[in-house]
């Protein structure tokens, strides 16, 4: 009888044994399981942020700047037209600078709006050493040109009306925003000088 009892005290410790590592294995399979999902995931946010990163435009050169007016005082000097080109950094991913995959706006001390629609007049992008596509990858130069003469003050935020609201002017500060689908936003900042010429290249 006492034999017998001890075959029963060991099978019974073997089974609890069994039972331990059965659920210490499943215990360690869910862990391992949730830190290869939160492997996977880092991974993938890292990987979004390279690519929101690494596409970068840049402006090559300065702007040229078109005025009217030059030869009134300087609060009666309009800002009509910017032209300037983009380009690629080394090393960055092709950026779309389509009408549908990229959004530019346009900000004043007195109003801010969106400036380039499919098929609009006020924004128009121009490839200069470029294939057929709208991509803008290494080596290749797009012209950037934007008429404010075709800008609708209706639809900007706030709306404004007349020459003096709707342009800018010297001493002003403006801003122009690229936002592509994928990348970094271009941001251009300048502040118009005195201005003695119609055509002037603004730094």
């Amino acid at each position: 009888m006492l034999k017998n009892r001890k075959a029963m005290t060991g099978l019974e410790t073997a089974i609890i044994l069994v039972a331990f590592v059965i659920t210490a294995a499943a215990f360690a399979f869910v862990v391992l399981n949730m830190g290869f999902l939160t492997a996977e995931k880092a991974q993938s946010v890292i990987s979004s942020g390279m690519a929101e990163a690494s596409s970068s435009l840049l402006t090559d050169s300065g702007m040229i700047a078109q005025f009217s007016n030059v030869t009134g005082a300087q609060s009666d000097i309009c800002l009509i037209k910017l032209t300037f080109y983009l380009k690629l950094s080394q090393g960055h991913e092709p950026v779309d600078i389509s009408s549908d995959k990229m959004v530019i706006t346009y900000t004043s001390q007195r109003t801010h709006g969106e400036i380039y629609t499919a098929n609009g007049t006020v924004t128009t992008i121009q490839g200069i050493n470029t294939d057929s596509d709208t991509l803008i990858e290494v080596g290749e130069k797009f012209k950037v040109t934007i008429d404010f003469n075709e800008l609708d003050g209706s639809t900007l935020d706030p709306s404004v009306s007349g020459w003096a609201n709707l342009y800018a002017h010297p001493y002003e500060e403006f801003r122009i925003e690229l936002r592509p689908s994928l990348g970094s936003v271009l941001t251009i900042e300048r502040q118009i000088p005195a201005v003695y010429s119609t055509v002037m290249t603004i730094e």
